[in-house]
């Protein structure tokens, strides 16, 4: 068997645009392919705390790269490795936020505090079934408890530019999460799905070459880079069709059930 870990990203991949919970197509898949001896990996922008109860139906992953890579977790729930902000880097995201009236969420352990714009979140949240776990942080006091390892912003690409132009000494990233939408995850520099795949690659005693990674995201790219075999769906951005090393079924109504047939056909 060559490959002996696969890297999953959720939404629009394993959970298409549209669905409250991944189909039991993809789960009845990914169990099997699990279940033959390959290692499985739940790789997402959100946060652990943002993957709700009963979202991934029966699969249970051996680990999880979470917050776009800044969060590696085992399937225990014990941490491996995370990747906090900056004061300064926080500062300047809520900052230039603020100044544009743009909504602003930042990743904790307990749940993800909106600090700006919750009303937006809540709203777009239930439009696409995300169910995040989102509480009102606008009174942006929650980094006295811990600094935030994961930011998520609503920014038109221009926007992004600008922050560039104003804190690009700071690099941070903005990857954008589906083609066509202004929502963002934000992240240090070297703190990215890639990076998170080869961290998790050299704690499970295995190389980058032994994984695979499914994806459909900007924030996916660096990951199906870094991956022995990078897949983009159908349904995926541009830069994650280009970063890929190939392009698979649309995610819709079962494509990461197909992907795993082809894939590993033993076990099935």
């Amino acid at each position: 068997m060559k490959y002996k870990l696969l890297l999953l990203d959720i939404d629009g991949t394993l959970r298409p645009d549209g669905c409250e919970r991944i189909p039991r197509e993809n789960a009845d898949a990914v169990n099997a392919v699990q279940r033959a001896g390959v290692k499985i990996a739940i790789a997402t922008g959100r946060g652990r705390t943002g993957v709700g109860k009963g979202l991934l139906r029966s699969v249970k992953p051996d680990y999880w790269v979470c917050a776009g890579g800044a969060q590696l977790l085992d399937g225990k729930g014990n941490e491996l490795a995370l990747h906090r902000l900056t004061n300064e880097e926080m500062y300047a995201l809520v900052d230039f936020f603020e100044d544009y009236e743009l909504p602003l969420r930042f990743t904790f352990h307990d749940a993800n505090y909106a600090y700006l714009g919750y009303e937006t979140f809540m709203e777009r949240e239930k439009a696409k079934n995300l169910h995040n776990n989102i509480v009102d942080g606008e009174d942006q006091d929650h980094h006295l408890v811990e600094m935030p390892f994961g930011a998520f912003g609503f920014a038109p690409r221009e926007r992004a530019e600008q922050f560039q132009q104003k804190y690009g000494y700071l690099g941070l990233q903005f990857l954008y999460s589906y083609p066509g939408s202004n929502g963002c995850d934000i992240a240090q520099t070297g703190v990215d799905k890639g990076r998170g795949l080869c961290e998790l690659a050299q704690l499970a005693g295995l190389t980058p070459a032994d994984c695979v990674a499914v994806g459909d995201g900007d924030n996916d790219v660096s990951m199906l880079q870094a991956a022995g075999l990078g897949i983009s769906m159908a349904n995926g951005s541009a830069a994650a069709k280009a970063a890929a090393d190939c392009v698979g079924p649309d995610a819709a109504p079962f494509g990461v059930a197909e992907l795993c047939r082809r894939l590993w056909p033993e076990a099935f």
